[in-house]
């Protein structure tokens, strides 16, 4: 039971969501984890893209699955239920769509009429992941903004790992090498640094980009147009079951590896962190 926070500042596109989607999807066609995905962005459709193709679907995304209650639809229905102290952990289920039964499930709004409930829903996001923590094996959570934001604060100060996703720019990584001169929150050890949109010929690669930035290892989530294309289809979940036995010397065989390189250390991070409570 692990809460896994993906982060950036907002300023950039860091190939975040889809090296999140990447990391998650993987572990659920792979283990037997039980896995919440979160989207905390206001009207994003992204993660649902990932997994359902909407495209020419002007009818919003039936969040009521069979057997479940009709007790409204995404992160505001369960806002409103950990408000009115509906909180038993199992709950939180009744909001979410189901990508793999009993394997991986996304909590997201799609449509928010007004910028002040977001708002005012955003606020509780600690309260929901503490909830979620309690029922799903590992939630990961798509989180960006910057730190002095209190939400966005208080959501990384619960979250056993942080993910801060760089791209590879000199910009990018020197703004992340400064933040953590700043921050202590990212000079633990629970943090592990994530290149998106990753391009082994760069100059920028994992080792240099960690040298730069200070830390022990980067990780790259590889760029491939395939999976690019997945993510806007509905296709992710199929892409990994695809490739998940293809050599690491072809291209989409390649991503798949570095996203299981990714996923194993998290875990042995994770076990190590529980070991040491």
């Amino acid at each position: 039971m692990a809460i896994i926070t993906f982060w950036n500042d907002g300023t950039q596109e860091t190939g975040q969501t889809i090296s999140l989607i990447s990391a998650a999807t993987q572990l659920a066609v792979e283990t037997k984890y039980k896995i919440l995905v979160m989207n905390t962005k206001y009207n994003d459709i992204s993660m649902e893209d990932c997994f359902w193709n909407t495209i020419g679907n002007k009818e919003k995304l039936n969040f009521k699955e069979e057997g479940k209650t009709d007790v409204g639809t995404g992160i505001q229905g369960l806002a409103k239920a950990v408000m009115s102290n509906r909180t038993a952990p199992e709950i939180v289920t009744n909001y979410t769509k189901v990508i793999f039964k009993n394997k991986l499930e996304l909590l997201t709004d799609r449509f928010v009429e007004e910028e002040e409930d977001y708002l005012a829903t955003r606020a509780m996001y600690k309260d929901m992941i503490r909830i979620a923590n309690k029922y799903y094996d590992l939630i990961f959570i798509d989180l960006e903004g910057p730190l002095s934001d209190k939400d966005v604060l208080s959501v990384l100060g619960i979250s056993n790992v942080i993910v801060p996703t760089v791209t590879q720019s000199l910009r990018s990584i020197t703004n992340y090498m400064e933040l953590r001169k700043e921050q202590t929150i990212f000079n633990e050890q629970n943090s592990m640094t994530l290149i998106g949109r990753y391009d082994k010929n760069s100059k920028y690669n994992e080792k240099n980009v960690a040298r730069h930035v200070g830390v022990g290892t980067a990780y790259g989530v590889p760029y491939s147009t395939l999976l690019f294309e997945s993510c806007h289809e509905g296709q992710v979940a199929d892409y990994f079951i695809k490739f998940r036995k293809e050599k690491a010397t072809e291209s989409n065989g390649l991503v798949v590896h570095s996203v299981r390189n990714f996923t194993k250390t998290l875990i042995e991070l994770l076990q190590l962190l529980q070991m040491n409570v």
